[in-house]
């Protein structure tokens, strides 16, 4: 089980602007960082939140693109 400092690194706001091609396009905030960051699509938003949780300690764009 994951300790409390490792649960609590994640906080997220996720601010949906649009809907367009089935999908959501916004901004993502993550809170402990006071970091924002767009996204295109929501894989994008679901790949950046992961790849905080995984470690990194900048939110980073996925490699969705066609």
């Amino acid at each position: 089980m994951k300790s409390g400092a490792d649960r609590n690194k994640g906080t997220f706001i996720v601010k949906v602007m649009n809907t367009q091609n089935s999908t959501w396009q916004g901004s993502l905030t993550w809170v402990e960082e006071q970091k924002t960051q767009n996204f295109r699509s929501a894989l994008e938003m679901i790949k950046m939140i992961d790849g905080v949780l995984e470690g990194n300690t900048e939110i980073e764009r996925g490699n969705d693109e066609v």
